[in-house]
């Protein structure tokens, strides 16, 4: 293809580069996994967080955490087009150091607007992340097993989280929310300068940043009025629910509520689904690689995730470790959403992977905007508003009705599989 490296390219770069290859793409992958964290923050310190900000309710919580995706779900169609054009690099150092900006004015702020703009700051930056590290993926990787290399990826940002989950949730019981939010400052900080220090274009980059602009546009064009791309970036959104409605935001105390876990007992089941996704990426890309049977990857994710998380909402007296392992099985199945990235790329005919994957992902990302807050407006609507203990309580049934966005959701994925077709593309 127009912008991969030829096989005869990577042979001759030897094996010196092949091994700074992985070590560029290790970093980027740690960056993905620091602003999945940053993401995440919200669920993991819901209590913590809501009560630094004079006990605000589950609909401006819902916000506050949302603001984070204002800015990420638009920001993905430019960062696509500048990948493609500049290549991830400088974009990846500056997009680390708006999310360590971001985090610092929402650690020290006692000001929801200014809390607000740091999330905003902190979606801008992560914006760059998933696109940055696929880029750098697909110019410094194998291209054979591609999607392998996206589930890996995506394993390594996983295993951060399950160890992030508890670590955060435990260090916050400890010695209180603002240790906790400032060591992501300082993270961000010293991740900063090893990306500028370390990472480097791939050496098949300089082909499209020669693209012609005509040509450039028309591709970009090409992505954006594509229906295939469109619809399976609709299905990656339904299957991403898990970890964008469940696991970042409502999942945790709703766990607390409707099953009676502790807050650490909490965080361990909500890292079980972290830990399912890094188990269900690289296998299910591993499979659509080997068969090219994309769809029915994530026909099967849909059905596996709708069937786990229905026992999880409506089946009463759970043990904790049924629990642990239904969100573990919960998150091999909806980790199947990473073949929509490649199956789109596939699909959509166009050179420009950057910007294939960013609108991919933009549209993943939507159901973030679209899910979030709506889950806390459904409490709110439905909630009686009890205050306990300086915070709002909800009730089970109450979790339960506004949750049901989940099931739904991934019932959208069976009926929109009917449009949808493999289109695999074979290595050259």
């Amino acid at each position: 293809m127009h912008q991969q490296i030829s096989n005869y390219e990577k042979a001759r770069l030897g094996g010196k580069a092949a091994w700074f290859g992985y070590l560029v793409c290790t970093i980027g992958a740690i960056f993905y996994c620091y602003e999945f964290v940053l993401r995440i923050l919200p669920g993991a310190l819901q209590s913590e967080i809501s009560s630094a900000f004079g006990h605000i309710s589950a609909s401006t919580f819902g916000q506050l955490s949302a603001f984070y995706y204002f800015a990420y779900s638009p920001m993905q169609l430019p960062v696509g087009m500048l990948m493609d054009r500049f290549g991830p690099r400088k974009l990846l150092f500056f997009a680390c150091l708006c999310c360590t900006a971001g985090s610092f004015m929402f650690s020290f702020s006692e000001s929801i607007l200014i809390a607000c703009s740091g999330r905003f700051l902190v979606g801008f930056g992560s914006s760059f992340a998933f696109v940055g590290v696929l880029s750098l993926a697909l110019y410094w990787l194998p291209r054979r097993f591609f999607s392998l290399a996206v589930g890996l990826i995506t394993t390594l940002g996983m295993l951060g989280l399950v160890y992030g989950e508890i670590k955060i949730t435990k260090t916050a019981l400890s010695v209180g929310l603002y240790p906790v939010l400032f060591s992501m400052v300082i993270f961000g900080s010293v991740l900063s300068v090893l990306i500028l220090l370390i990472v480097k274009d791939g050496p098949g980059s300089s082909r499209l940043k020669k693209l012609p602009l005509q040509d450039f546009f028309r591709d970009v064009g090409r992505v954006l009025t594509s229906a295939e791309v469109w619809m399976i970036g609709l299905v990656a959104a339904c299957l991403y629910t898990s970890l964008s409605v469940f696991g970042e935001l409502w999942g945790k105390a709703y766990l607390e509520q409707a099953h009676h876990l502790t807050k650490m007992q909490a965080a361990h089941a909500i890292s079980a689904l972290f830990l399912g996704w890094a188990v269900g990426a690289p296998v299910s890309g591993f499979i659509s690689d080997i068969t090219g049977r994309r769809v029915l990857c994530l026909v099967i994710g849909a059905i596996g995730s709708l069937c786990t998380i229905s026992i999880i909402l409506y089946v009463p007296m759970l043990s904790f470790a049924m629990i642990y392992g239904l969100l573990f099985i919960y998150g091999v199945f909806s980790g199947t959403e990473i073949v929509a990235f490649v199956m789109a790329k596939e699909n959509s005919g166009a050179k420009l992977s950057g910007t294939v994957f960013a609108v991919t992902n933009m549209i993943v990302t939507l159901g973030g905007v679209f899910f979030q807050p709506l889950v806390g407006k459904l409490l709110d609507l439905f909630g009686e508003k009890i205050f306990i203990n300086g915070e709002y309580v909800y009730s089970t049934l109450e979790y339960q009705v506004a949750l049901s966005l989940l099931p739904l959701s991934l019932l959208l994925v069976l009926v929109f599989a009917f449009f949808l077709k493999d289109n695999p593309v074979s290595e050259k």
